[in-house]
């Protein structure tokens, strides 16, 4: 079919040539880069349907090498996450990290389900709880689940001094852990933490008490481990370091 109709939610929009936009999109169905054609004009019915991180309806076009938006209508414009700058600079990193880690195309209705329920919850609930909500998941989704109840190498119970191996993907015991370079410590409290955010319904996961030292501690570990897969940093999470460190 050359039309199609699908939700979505807008990852990325840039500027193109003098009233066009170029955006990424997430579908159930895949993240699709498509073209709106005279969307910054004021008059644009698609003006705000092509807003950034906004839940819309689309109609796509199917063309050679790009899709073309036909039409959108918004289903919910997730207005408070762009007029609050920290959770702007979640959902931005939300975004960044599905575009980077998500082939164009691929299915995964479960994957646009998590990114909708967070940036609803990103609204409400605090940000780096749900950040680090959304990290865990993504990663659990898509194959890089890390190894949390036992130690990767000889497989016993982890009770203290405890290690997760960055490229490795797991906890180690203080043995195992011995001069590995690429392992951080992490304790008790944080690991059970990830724990709970890995297992927990969604709607649930965010009457958890975290703590601002068990926050910081995931952040780091939760950001090196997805950038080691990667293989390269990401700019909205360089900015989320930066935010943090000035308001500290």
């Amino acid at each position: 079919m050359r039309y199609w109709k699908t939700e979505g939610v807008v990852l990325k929009n840039r500027d193109y040539k003098e009233a066009d936009k170029l955006l990424t999109i997430y579908t159930p169905e895949g993240k699709v880069s498509a073209i709106a054609k005279g969307v910054r004009k004021l008059k644009s019915k698609m003006r705000g349907g092509t807003q950034l991180f906004t839940h819309s309806q689309f109609v796509f076009y199917r063309g050679r090498s790009l899709a073309t938006v036909t039409q959108c209508e918004v289903l919910h414009p997730f207005t408070a996450l762009r007029n609050d700058l920290n959770r702007f600079a979640c959902a931005a990193y939300m975004a960044e990290l599905t575009t980077e880690l998500v082939p164009e195309g691929e299915p995964n209705k479960e994957l646009f389900y998590l990114l909708l329920t967070c940036l609803h919850l990103l609204q409400n609930y605090p940000p780096g709880l749900v950040t680090r909500l959304f990290e865990i998941r993504i990663i659990n989704l898509l194959g890089y689940a890390p190894e949390l109840e036992r130690c990767l190498s000889c497989g016993r119970e982890v009770q203290d001094k405890i290690q997760f191996s960055l490229d490795q993907g797991g906890i180690l015991c203080p043995h195992c852990g011995k001069g590995q370079k690429l392992s951080v410590n992490i304790s008790r409290g944080a690991l059970a933490s990830l724990k709970a955010l890995g297992s927990m319904d969604l709607d649930k996961c965010c009457r958890l008490k975290l703590s601002a030292a068990h926050e910081r501690e995931l952040s780091v570990l939760l950001g090196r481990y997805i950038e080691l897969r990667l293989e390269k940093p990401l700019r909205t999470r360089e900015f989320l370091s930066l935010m943090n460190n000035s308001a500290e």
